[in-house]
């Protein structure tokens, strides 16, 4: 039974494996371009095959073992598999791809497919909400046909999606076998990747028959803060996981969509794989459908405006919550999220530390290429009048300022300029300017500058949960704060789609909308062209 599950068999099977991810914000005034790619992550061949190892490194500065390392375990574990490394590519959220860009992309990817040789399957670590300049539909749906169009009928595809997928008929009918994310922060990235390799090894030994059912909620919002261990969302993810221990259930998903994109069918989506059974899998899916549905009923935590996030912070200091000084208290800046696309250039709470908060040590993130460019040569502990403006064409009100220079640091998110305002009061406003998207999601992007996370009283992110990971014992108080930006929830909830939509409309049952959300989206671009569409 043991070896059963782990799809082990006499029958030596070729598969190959790769990535292109990524998540796009719409609203964003940033195309993402190749550059963004190699800054992040573009391995291929023999150098993926490292990455991907137990001992490799698969994305450097962010997670060693990911999905593409998974996947290699379910390969090694089944035994008599021969794993085909192809390209794989990763970029910070941002805006929508450049065509020129997804070109090249998409097209070192399906060449490397065609250079395969002869497969048994293939494995892709895909986002399931990219977005693409002029396009119209999903890009995601477009790669699977045309990877589809090269490997052929008899060759089975597995993909792995993030849980924020947009889920659509274009990103489920090319495939047979589907997974998604089951973390929130998404920590389990390897775990998902095996899921997708053993599930694709066992299909095609012959040990299951995926079948597959979903449904999509018109909901584009809900489930509170969606943290998977945390109420409301914690029992869903549980009854999730109990779903599967049914020996005639190969997987069960759920996508809580990412709102930002253009796509006309968003939604949070379900999605359900049985054994060669489409009765039960309908079944499960209509009844788990069911439970997800009630989580529209719980709402986002409130939202601060800066000033009330100011009281807050200062609370936390004078109090230490009762238990002594226990780190910074975190702004999550909801409303320039650059972990969901958003390019990180705004400039209002640092306006506000400025004006309001000089007795608070305040680290703060902000994207502002032109003041990069003109600082990056100035001494360090040289001080100059300057003007922040943030992102070029992101609309943000300019802040004048006097500052000193007093680091930089070239990495993953290009280059970093410490720029530092102290103030009589005791307190000080350090800006790190970054010429790329400011993810501080891990304390080192403050030590790359000469900053310790402990020693701020107020951090400000650019991610709704990923940064939790990795400040769990450095910083106890979270604050969402609402500036107005490319992430902002009102633009969301009266976004108007194909059908009336939870929250902005409230609705009894998501059964009549369902069909017309799954209904596929006739694509305008020919097959087969070098550019493909959008979400």
């Amino acid at each position: 039974m043991f070896g059963m599950k782990l799809g082990r068999g006499p029958r030596p099977l070729r598969i190959a494996y790769g990535r292109l991810f990524h998540e796009a914000n719409a609203r964003s005034p940033v195309l993402t371009e190749r550059a963004d790619f190699d800054r992040m992550h573009h391995l291929a061949g023999d150098e993926l095959a490292r990455a991907c190892g137990l001992r490799g490194t698969e994305l450097k500065s962010f997670m060693p073992h990911a999905e593409l390392t998974g996947f290699r375990q379910a390969a090694r574990l089944a035994g008599n598999v021969e794993t085909v490394p192809l390209t794989s590519a990763l970029a910070v959220p941002g805006g929508p791809l450049s065509r020129a860009c997804w070109n090249e992309m998409t097209g070192e990817l399906l060449d490397a497919l065609r250079d395969a040789g002869r497969l048994d399957g293939v494995y892709l670590a895909l986002h399931g909400s990219m977005e693409v300049e002029g396009l119209d539909e999903a890009p995601e749906a477009w790669l699977l046909r045309e990877v589809r169009r090269v490997v052929g009928s008899k060759v089975k595809i597995a993909v792995s999606y993030d849980l924020h997928a947009n889920l659509s008929s274009g990103l489920v009918d090319p495939v047979d076998v589907l997974v998604a994310y089951r973390t929130n922060p998404h920590w389990d990235l390897a775990p998902t990747g095996f899921r997708a390799g053993n599930r694709l090894i066992r299909a095609l030994r012959g040990e299951i028959t995926p079948v597959h059912a979903w449904r999509k909620l018109p909901m584009v919002l809900g489930g509170g803060n969606t943290i998977d261990f945390l109420e409301p969302m914690r029992g869903v993810f549980r009854a999730m996981r109990a779903m599967e221990k049914d020996p005639r259930v190969v997987s069960a998903s759920l996508f809580m969509v990412h709102p930002y994109t253009t796509a006309e069918h968003l939604g949070w989506a379900v999605h359900v794989c049985t054994n060669g059974d489409a009765a039960l899998a309908n079944e499960l899916v209509d009844g788990f459908t069911d439970r997800v549905w009630e989580q529209r009923k719980s709402r986002l935590p409130p939202m601060l405006s800066v000033d009330e996030g100011l009281v807050a912070a200062r609370k936390v200091r004078r109090e230490g919550l009762g238990l002594g000084r226990l780190g910074p208290a975190i702004f999550v800046d909801v409303d320039d999220i650059v972990g969901a696309g958003a390019p990180g250039g705004n400039t209002r709470i640092a306006t506000a530390f400025l004006a309001k908060a000089r007795d608070l040590v305040a680290f703060v993130p902000v994207h502002d290429p032109a003041l990069v460019a003109e600082l990056w040569s100035a001494r360090e502990g040289s001080r100059h009048d300057v003007v922040l403006r943030g992102t070029p064409g992101y609309h943000m009100p300019p802040l004048a300022l006097d500052v000193t220079v007093s680091a930089r640091s070239t990495g993953d998110f290009g280059r970093m300029v410490r720029l530092d305002v102290r103030h009589a009061e005791g307190g000080a406003l350090h800006l790190v300017v970054t010429d790329g998207p400011p993810l501080p999601i891990h304390p080192s992007f403050w030590r790359a500058v000469g900053l310790d996370a402990r020693a701020a009283d107020v951090i400000v992110q650019k991610n709704f949960f990923h940064y939790r990971l990795f400040y769990a014992t450095t910083a106890f108080s979270h604050f969402p704060v609402a500036t107005g930006g490319a992430t902002s929830f009102d633009q969301v909830i009266h976004a108007r789609g194909i059908v009336p939509t939870e929250p902005a409309t409230s609705l009894l049952d998501w059964r009549e909308a369902d069909p017309i959300l799954r209904r596929p989206k006739r694509a305008r671009t020919p097959m087969g062209s070098a550019s493909p569409s959008s979400a």
